[in-house]
């Protein structure tokens, strides 16, 4: 996701108690029915009810405008912390794969596929590609289209690269013996997705987008709550195809978790191709990095509604 950190009681902080938001939160002026003139003098108490129901709907859409303003506000000093980052510690070039002549591929970290291997991985990748785009992308824009609340999001990444892809398949073949197959099945995230949904309406979206996919004929592998980490926010998925056998991950996000998800990204990407040769210094700084940017990500209401009877159906 080395940084000159501040110390957390200098890094914005949100309060994820909706009963507790608003006090010295930027941007979010404490509101309660009764307070503030929020809720006005009743004729009345039908008309007090019916007001304090309205502020009731509309409560979380104030709470995601307020953690909105907060994300907002502190992006520019994290983007500032990356670039101190990387000044402190300077990414070693890194060299791109290169094919042999004799067909065999290698990347940095001793990863290697021989000829056969690569041969069967490069014909496999063409093969989800292909797979993909025909049942599952268009399922995906059909989830999409059916609730103009929900989009998708960074569909040029849904397929991985198929050098990233050749580097996590050398990894697992490193285990003796595993097959290619085998390591294919290891894959989970070949083909990915992203449904956004607002803040107030994120659990929800995330039931409705579980049922819209399972109506598509999709069998779900895993669902799995990642909303209480300190590294990563959101909620991920596993499927597979009944008819292909594909397995595919569909991330729900907000649109703060998703903006912090990229924000981290280099520190992610930092700490899994340094591995071994990173320092403990810099690893952490770059987890420190990570926990203060998701210390801003609010957990959206009503995540508890998610089943957790969901997360390994299989």
């Amino acid at each position: 996701m080395g940084i000159d950190h501040p110390d957390d009681d200098n890094a914005p902080t949100v309060d994820r108690d909706l009963r507790q938001v608003g006090g010295d939160s930027p941007g979010f002026e404490r509101e309660r029915p009764g307070e503030h003139g929020l809720v006005p003098e009743q004729d009345s108490a039908t008309d007090l009810e019916a007001a304090r129901a309205a502020y009731i709907v509309d409560f979380p859409a104030k709470v995601g405008a307020a953690y909105r303003a907060v994300w907002d506000e502190a992006v520019p000093a994290l983007q500032a912390a990356r670039s101190e980052h990387e000044a402190r510690y300077p990414l070693p070039e890194r060299s791109r794969p290169t094919q042999g002549e004799d067909g065999s591929w290698h990347a940095e970290g001793r990863l290697d596929l021989d000829p056969g291997q690569n041969a069967e991985v490069t014909k496999k990748y063409a093969e989800i590609r292909e797979q993909a785009q025909d049942e599952i992308l268009p399922a995906m824009r059909r989830v999409e289209a059916a609730d103009s609340e929900r989009q998708l999001a960074g569909l040029e990444h849904w397929l991985k690269g198929e050098d990233r892809l050749k580097e996590k398949i050398a990894a697992y073949l490193r285990a003796p013996g595993v097959t290619v197959a085998q390591a294919f099945e290891m894959v989970p995230d070949a083909v990915r997705f992203t449904f956004v949904h607002s803040h107030e309406r994120y659990a929800e979206g995330v039931r409705a987008d579980v049922d819209w996919l399972k109506a598509e004929g999709f069998e779900q592998v895993k669902l799995k709550k990642l909303w209480t980490g300190d590294q990563y926010k959101g909620i991920n998925t596993q499927w597979s195809s009944p008819e292909t056998g594909l397995r595919f991950e569909v991330q729900f996000h907000t649109s703060e978790s998703l903006e912090a998800k990229e924000l981290t990204h280099w520190a992610y990407e930092r700490l899994r191709l340094l591995d071994s040769r990173i320092t403990p210094a810099e690893r952490d700084d770059l987890e420190t990095y990570q926990r203060r940017v998701n210390s801003l990500i609010a957990t959206p209401p009503g995540i508890d509604v998610i089943d957790e009877a969901q997360e390994n159906e299989r």
